[in-house]
């Protein structure tokens, strides 16, 4: 059984520490609205860009390389009514360039989380990596969304009994639950990627290790037959070695033969 330590409420708590901190600005800076993108479509994107959709990338102009020999790599593959889809669901986002606030930083945070999802080689398939590109579609434009009424939304308008005043109070005091709301609801979705990222990480390890388990029960027979081997090996060498004595004892036996008879054979001295 793989056992998951990081729980849900600990990936909420990641995420909120992480927020604390400056982060790098977003990389995502366009998104799809990919409930008016057909399947078809999408199918198409994950043969075309990969698991990661970069619209940027997806509609940015081919070197005019490519355009003279009419070779990129980008176009052929969709139609003109799936370019024409893509189009009508394409949306450029504007981030502050000076400005960081909780909404830039949960872009950035759930950006890395993803990029680190998609290395996983226990990742089923380019369809269930675009389901990240997806979500993370979700998240920028939510987040982007929450900015522009953050930065939009004026100072707490005073109070001085009128009706418009207490009209606009209403109004801004509901814009600041809306905000809070939104945020809330975007550190719950990146901690649950979080939570995502570190259940896929413990099955990564397990995999791991089975197969290196596998591995070794598979080749049990092998050293066990060259265990035996190395047996009969030592066995073999003491018995050379026994042979060899004896060959030397036999060797030995035949000179003091030979040198016996040689004296028989040999004429005596007084003859």
């Amino acid at each position: 059984m793989i056992a998951v330590t990081d729980t849900l409420g600990d990936a909420r708590d990641w995420v909120t520490e992480q927020l604390r901190y400056p982060q790098r600005a977003p990389r995502t800076t366009a998104v799809f609205d990919w409930t008016g993108i057909s399947l078809s479509t999408q199918a198409a994107l994950v043969g075309l860009a990969g698991p990661c959709v970069d619209p940027t990338v997806l509609f940015a102009r081919p070197p005019r390389w490519r355009t003279v020999t009419r070779r990129s790599r980008r176009h052929p593959q969709l139609t003109a009514v799936q370019r024409d889809e893509l189009r009508r669901a394409y949306s450029p986002l504007h981030w502050p360039l000076r400005e960081e606030g909780p909404e830039t930083r949960l872009v950035a945070i759930a950006e890395d989380v993803i990029a680190h999802i998609l290395t996983e080689p226990v990742l089923d398939g380019p369809g269930s990596a675009l389901s990240f590109t997806v979500e993370l579609h979700h998240i920028a434009a939510t987040a982007h969304e929450l900015l522009t009424l953050r930065t939009t939304t004026p100072p707490r308008p005073g109070n001085d009994g009128t009706d418009p005043l207490t009209r606009a109070r209403t109004e801004w005091e509901r814009r600041q639950v809306t905000a809070a709301c939104a945020e809330a609801g975007l550190v719950d979705r990146v901690a649950a990627l979080r939570h995502y990222q570190r259940a896929l990480t413990a099955i990564a390890a397990s995999l791991h290790t089975l197969r290196a388990v596998t591995e070794l029960a598979a080749g049990e027979e092998d050293v066990d037959r060259l265990d035996q081997q190395t047996v009969e090996s030592e066995y073999a060498t003491e018995h050379t070695a026994t042979l060899a004595g004896d060959v030397d004892d036999v060797h030995a036996g035949l000179d003091a033969e030979l040198a016996y008879l040689d004296s028989l054979i040999r004429p005596h001295p007084d003859t």
